[in-house]
């Protein structure tokens, strides 16, 4: 190799290096400088310099890069300016994984590889050629800086290929048409009774046809996506990884074809071609979400780790969660709303590998909070410890937050529409109004008087959304008086120990930075008792950000002064006690962010009456429920439906004991008391009603 190229390999390494990937430089240049032979030698192309590095000058290797992607001067000019990965016409995409195969083939004939469809470490014909396109453009305009630089770790420039996206797939219930996807060299979807997708104008068409075959009346969200993003936003060239459960990986594959309807097939007829590049079965480390189909370009280490283990790369545990914490560092961003650099995040990981040795202390890996804060306490006050000082304590901070919203996925007991009507007492169409409030809003609050069952719908209701019981995806707080922004949001508050104060991450923030991570999946937020406390002062300047068109915009937060944002992913409930006459109203700035829906006893509610029926003694409880039907109907008349009797006074595992014995206490020690709070000017009227519903417990009428 002669002086002149010799020097522009070096320089083209030392800049990728810089600006792609600290890895990338090394891994790219040895197959840019035999690229030319390796295209002639796969029958990929013929005519090219053996050594790309020959090729000198922008607006010649543009020549070459165009003729051989066929992309035009606008993606190119795109791709340079860091504005977008345009991608690539189908032609070269089927090129371009032709490479990758042959490559690994061909190594496996020189015994390099174990097996011909090992393809891992090869890097991507097109990400190759495109690094060395940036790099002459900017290497012959040294005034400008590559746009991308400061994003290089997000961006995954070195492991992944960004102009293409990466999609993960369930072939059925328990994986049943995998053989079938297998055989005939192909994806699919259900939903069958939509007929040619072709013949729908719009998400919302699509939308509106799931609805209405939807028995349940919930709106199709999830469907929705799911069948969208295989007609319109999968395309020829995409990596297709198909799983099995929610650990498990059989196959990976490259999208080849447009989306068609087979109308011969028996179920699943939306279709997709797929070159299937490697079959087998391999076990992750990470889980995912129990979803049909799901893109993987927002979890850049999901698609690492699975190409690893594919790929029989031996994988470091400790490893991976010092890259997982870098790629999170990286999409932090400071006071001004910049992205942590390249030379921050990676001081941060040093600064907290040194402290691990130093210190002979666990921290990648550990997930004991109140140990990380214990040894951060340790470090900064350690005046010998001078290597990190300055950054030590902000590190283990950061690690601490990764901690925190870090999603959790596991195997949950499912709750579908029919689990949740056999567990509420509460109509059908109820629920669906229900649902549909708060996917449109976002916000929503149940009202309504003591014993309706509030709390309990709260819950079920992030079920059935969910359609699984995960309470690793639902976090509950109740509201007081004395109950503050520091509390809810953020504040200083006293160490555990005594010795001054420290800032601390209250619940909103640290619920909301998780959901914000799995923005795949839904998150629920439930507050109860939600007009005990000042919600303005509680949310300060988060009013904002929780509107359901405000969700995703950045504030800074008032003391640490870090972007904060409300993800669409996550809803929030209150639950509003109506009866009780000392608390205050909301304000109108704060009733416009949420609906409010009136939830009213349900003793009229079929499930209800058979509850009662299946108990030891109906009879008792049937009077009990006659005469609180007509007391309720007075205290309407003169205190409002939000006062009245709630059925959940009557429900319970102690009536399944002794019904007659639960009856006359909750009638003597809950319902009484309760009637001579409202009527506190107008004893008699209580004592009244007191004497009837002891009658009715003792069987009188």
């Amino acid at each position: 190799m002669n002086d002149v190229v010799n020097t522009q390999k070096e320089k083209y390494k030392a800049w990728v290096t810089e600006n792609l990937g600290e890895k990338t430089g090394g891994w790219y240049t040895p197959y840019l400088e035999k690229l030319g032979q390796l295209l002639e030698k796969f029958a990929l192309g013929s005519g090219f310099k053996g050594n790309f590095f020959d090729y000198q000058s922008y607006s010649e290797y543009k020549n070459i890069y165009q003729q051989i992607t066929e992309q035009s001067d606008q993606d190119i000019e795109r791709l340079v300016s860091g504005k977008g990965t345009p991608r690539y016409p189908d032609k070269f995409v089927a090129r371009k994984n032709q490479f990758i195969k042959k490559y690994a083939e061909e190594e496996y004939s020189r015994g390099v590889r174990s097996k011909p469809d090992s393809i891992g470490g090869i890097p991507d014909w097109g990400v190759l050629m495109r690094s060395y396109l940036i790099f002459l453009y900017y290497d012959e305009n040294p005034t400008l800086t590559y746009p991308k630089k400061e994003k290089k770790i997000a961006n995954q420039e070195d492991k992944i290929d960004n102009s293409v996206n990466y999609w993960l797939i369930s072939p059925g219930e328990y994986s049943r048409l995998w053989d079938q996807f297998q055989n005939e060299n192909m994806i699919a979807l259900g939903w069958d009774y939509l007929g040619d997708l072709k013949h729908y104008d719009s998400k919302e068409d699509v939308e509106r046809k799931i609805a209405e075959q939807r028995a349940d009346g919930v709106r199709p969200v999830n469907d929705t996506k799911a069948v969208w993003d295989f007609y319109r936003e999968i395309q020829a060239g995409d990596i297709i990884y198909v799983k099995e459960g929610i650990k498990k990986i059989l196959a990976r594959g490259v999208v080849t074809g447009d989306y068609y309807f087979d109308n011969e097939a028996s179920e699943y007829k939306h279709r997709r071609k797929v070159d299937w590049l490697q079959v087998g079965k391999w076990e992750l480390n990470q889980t995912f979400a129990q979803k049909t189909l799901t893109c993987l370009n927002p979890y850049p280490n999901y698609i690492q780790e699975i190409d690893q283990v594919m790929n029989e790369d031996f994988i470091d545990p400790k490893m991976a969660e010092v890259n997982e914490f870098r790629n999170w560092l990286s999409n932090q961003v400071t006071d001004t709303g910049v992205s942590l650099n390249d030379k921050t995040v990676t001081q941060k990981v040093s600064a907290l590998k040194d402290i691990e040795h130093h210190f002979d202390s666990l921290i990648f890996g550990e997930t004991d909070i109140e140990q990380l804060k214990q040894l951060k306490d340790v470090v900064v006050s350690d005046k010998s410890y001078t290597k990190y000082k300055g950054v030590s304590g902000s590190s283990i901070d950061y690690y601490i937050r990764f901690i925190e919203s870090k999603p959790t996925v596991q195997e949950n007991e499912s709750f579908t529409m029919e689990d949740f009507l056999s567990d509420v007492f509460i109509e059908k169409k109820e629920i669906a109004r229900l649902i549909s409030l708060l996917e449109n809003k976002k916000n929503l609050i149940l009202k309504g008087a003591p014993g309706v069952g509030k709390t309990f719908i709260s819950k079920r209701l992030a079920y059935v959304m969910m359609e699984e019981k995960d309470e690793t995806r639902i976090h509950m707080v109740q509201f007081h008086q004395s109950y503050s922004y520091e509390d809810f949001i953020e504040g200083l508050r006293p160490k555990a120990e005594g010795d001054g104060f420290e800032l601390k991450q209250g619940p909103f923030v640290k619920f909301s930075r998780k959901a914000a991570r799995d923005p795949e999946r839904d998150y629920f937020f439930i507050i109860d008792e939600i007009n005990r406390g000042n919600m303005s002062k509680i949310l300060g300047e988060l009013m904002m950000l929780i509107e359901a068109d405000k969700r995703g915009e950045q504030i800074n937060l008032l003391y640490s002064n870090d972007k904060f944002s409300v993800p669409s992913n996550l809803y929030i409930i209150g639950m509003m006690n109506t009866a009780d006459r000392s608390l205050a109203l909301l304000d109108y700035a704060l009733r416009r962010r949420f609906s409010f829906y009136e939830i009213k006893p349900a003793f009229q509610n079929d499930t209800f009456k058979s509850y009662i029926n299946d108990l030891n003694n109906p009879q008792c409880l049937n009077r009990i429920i006659d005469e609180i039907k007509r007391l309720n109907n007075q205290i309407v008349k003169e205190l409002g439906s939000g006062f009245q009797i709630g059925h959940s006074y009557f429900t319970g595992d102690a009536y399944k004991v002794d019904t007659a014995k639960r009856v006359e206490e909750v009638i003597e020690y809950e319902i009484i008391p309760q009637l001579f709070e409202y009527w506190f000017d107008d004893e008699q009227k209580a004592d009244d009603w007191a004497k009837r519903l002891r009658g009715c417990c003792d069987g009188e009428k």
